[in-house]
């Protein structure tokens, strides 16, 4: 076979091809050109990272026949046969298939010996948490004191498995999962190399389902550029790899927000047609959601979420439809159903059938918890609206004489806040009232003017529910999270010139959060009309006297949960 996959065939070569990992290459280069290489290093992270690949860049730079080097010049004759794996001074071993006492004892034994050629004699131990633990306790001395050529290189993906004795003689570094964004430009760069083309929704799709791993995102286009016929399209990568469409996703997440079990489960058929499996499923669902709810806590400019042109308005309505309590919940399903199919991998369609059409009935669960929650802490239940919760407005009518006149101002109100609270409406009347009295008229005189005084104030406008009421739609329309939130926990607020000022129900943690976000105060203090900043105050919750409660959580041990 000629052949050579992508991942071999653009390995990094040196710490300048190491992409994502700058805090490794920096501290590496450093300590070599400062002469401060330490004996024995441990390089941790996930698969397709770049552990090996950097165990063998560090090998290369201090064999160079132009170093130690933080830039070696892959021309030499150690150069080449450290990339080829055939330097008789650099040692990989694999840690699955040589992790036996006798394999570590034969590697103590030569490690004593000088270099044949090279500078230094290294040992690059792959997976070495698969080695035993005999085979850590004999090497163990060898790492406290080993001969000044040696150095040792341990790459591993499951750090816990390694014995503290061993980690505390290394020196740890952390390989960190890549972004998607330096994924997709590595790839770009391979196409361009290849001289191939492949469109950007499709490289951007791979960089996402590879989860930071390059090679798994490499062995991915590998795949797709071989079974494409022409250009690579999502179809092609759908068959492949198993990665669905983001279409499929909004398909499916718009069937939930609308309680649609029909399109629940046809989403689920065709996503399973195409050859992903329920795991494949909860995995990406999970990223789905993921990037729903960063939508809806951070904006329309989430960090790392954004959707194509043609999907935008899609997935901004679908977040700000399903709102941060729902897609919480349904991210908490998802976590949970994966353990339940790890159990009952035999039923692992009908527990994600099962679970997608609960996560389908979760908002009417949503307003009954926070009908039950109004219930017990002795408030109304939250309605769609501030406006069915106003401040009493004080009577502007009274004293108004006539007897005939009476009746008149208490119907005015009710109206009035049905249609539109005008500030002072029930202060219209007086003005007909005193007409009819014509005979005594020094006494009326006084009533009008005493009268215009409430009615003529701004202040009295500018205090009123509409104001208030106006400014609160548009935190509903500009940010559907933190106007659910302060609908649900509104108690009373008013509009002045300084400001506006909020009592709200003393929410949770999270809740607490969201709330005095610097960000989402200065976003508040911005908006259209707003006299100035908000102050939000927080009603102390009424504590309840429950004995029986009381005495069955002492009794069983147990915490309450609320809704």
């Amino acid at each position: 076979m000629s052949y050579r996959i992508l991942a071999r065939k653009y390995r990094p070569r040196s710490f300048a091809d190491v992409i994502g990992q700058d805090h490794i290459v920096t501290a590496l280069s450093r300590a070599i050109e400062k002469d401060r290489l330490g004996q024995a290093y441990l390089l941790v992270g996930p698969r397709g990272t770049g552990k090996t690949s950097t165990a063998r860049i560090l090998a290369k730079a201090v064999n160079c026949t132009q170093g130690p080097t933080g830039s070696p010049c892959l021309e030499c004759e150690a150069c080449h046969e450290i990339e080829t794996g055939n330097d008789a001074d650099v040692i990989e071993i694999d840690g699955a298939s040589n992790n036996g006492v006798d394999d570590v004892r034969a590697l103590r034994e030569r490690v004593h010996y000088r270099p044949l050629r090279d500078r230094n004699k290294i040992y690059i131990i792959d997976e070495v948490q698969r080695l035993s633990g005999p085979a850590f306790d004999a090497l163990l001395k060898t790492l406290e004191e080993p001969p000044d050529h040696a150095l040792f290189l341990f790459a591993t993906t499951d750090p816990h498995k390694i014995p503290d004795t061993i980690v505390s003689r290394c020196q740890v570094f952390e390989f960190r999962r890549l972004r998607e964004v330096d994924i997709q430009a590595k790839l770009v760069d391979i196409c361009a190399r290849e001289g191939v083309e492949a469109p950007e929704d499709v490289l951007g799709a791979i960089a996402r389902g590879c989860r930071g791993g390059l090679r798994d995102a490499e062995s991915m286009l590998d795949q797709v550029l071989a079974v494409a016929e022409g250009a690579p399209t999502l179809d092609d990568l759908e068959m492949i790899a198993g990665l669905a469409r983001p279409e499929r996703w909004l398909d499916l997440f718009e069937a939930v927000a609308a309680d649609d079990p029909a399109g629940v489960l046809g989403a689920i058929d065709r996503f399973l047609q195409r050859g992903g499996t329920e795991r494949d499923f909860v995995q990406q669902g999970a990223d789905a959601l993921r990037d729903l709810l960063h939508i809806v806590l951070l904006g329309e400019d989430a960090i790392g979420v954004e959707p194509s042109p043609e999907r935008r308005d899609r997935t901004l309505q679908l977040a700000r439809s399903l709102g941060r309590d729902r897609l919480e919940s349904m991210l908490g399903m998802l976590f949970a159903l994966e353990g339940r199919m790890a159990r009952a991998p035999l039923a692992s369609r009908a527990l994600l059938e099962w679970t997608l059409l609960r996560a389908a009935r979760l908002g009417e669960l949503v307003n009954t918890a926070a009908t039950l929650q109004a219930m017990r802490t002795g408030e109304a239940p939250p309605g769609p609206a501030l406006a069915a919760r106003p401040q009493p407005q004080p009577p502007a009518s009274a004293g108004t004489g006539g007897g005939s006149s009476a009746p008149a101002p208490p119907a005015a109100p009710p109206a009035a806040q049905a249609a539109a609270p005008v500030a002072q409406a029930p202060a219209a009347p007086p003005e007909p009232v005193p007409a009819p009295q014509a005979v005594p008229a020094p006494a009326p005189a006084p009533a009008p003017a005493s009268q215009a005084a409430p009615a003529s104030a701004p202040e009295a406008a500018a205090t009123s529910l509409p104001a208030l009421e106006t400014l609160l739609e548009q935190v509903r329309v500009g940010r559907a999270t933190l106007g659910a939130l302060i609908d649900s926990l509104f108690k009373e607020g008013r509009v002045h010139e300084g400001g506006v000022e909020l009592l709200l129900r003393m929410p949770d943690a999270s809740s607490r959060a969201i709330l005095e976000d610097p960000v989402s105060r200065k976003w508040l203090e911005r908006l259209p009309d707003c006299p100035g900043p908000w102050t939000l105050r927080f009603e102390e919750p009424i504590q309840r006297e429950d004995p029986v409660g009381d005495a069955l959580r002492e009794h069983f041990d147990a915490v309450e949960e609320l809704p």
